[in-house]
C-alpha cells in the first residue's frame, strides 16, 4: 500500500519541548527509513512536508504516522496513491472499454 502523508503544522509546538520533539523526529525518521520513498520539507518553511510511505498495510501507516512526534501539532492528510503510468494504462483500458460497450459503437 502506497501512500502520500501531508503534514501541515496546525500549532506551534511549545519552545522548551521543540528540541525534544525534533530529536524524536529524527529517530522516527529513522526507525521507518525503509518504508518511506520520499521524505520531504516543502522549501522555505520547516512546518510542512510529506512523505510517500511504501507499507504492507494500512496498519503499519496508522502505526507510523501514530507514532509521528508532531502528530498533535500537525494537520496530517493521508492519500492512496498509485503510479502515475500504470493509472494512465489503467484509464486508457477502462475508457476503451467504456466505448466498445456503448450501443451503436459495434
Amino acid at each position: 500500500m502506497r501512500v502520500m502523508v501531508l503534514v501541515e503544522a496546525q500549532f506551534l509546538a511549545p519552545d522548551e519541548k521543540y528540541s525534544v520533539l525534533l530529536d524524536e523526529t529524527v529517530a522516527w525518521r529513522e526507525r521507518y527509513k525503509g518504508y518511506m520513498e520520499s521524505f520531504e520539507v516543502f522549501a522555505g518553511t520547516t512546518s510542512a512536508g510529506f512523505v510517500v510511505i511504501d507499507a504492507p498495510d494500512e496498519a503499519l501507516v496508522d502505526r507510523i504516522m501514530f507514532e509521528f512526534p508532531f502528530a498533535e501539532y500537525s494537520e496530517i492528510t493521508v492519500r492512496p496513491i498509485l503510479d502515475g503510468d500504470r493509472a494512465l494504462e489503467q484509464w486508457r483500458e477502462l475508457m476503451t472499454a467504456a466505448v466498445s460497450a456503448e450501443p451503436g459503437t459495434e
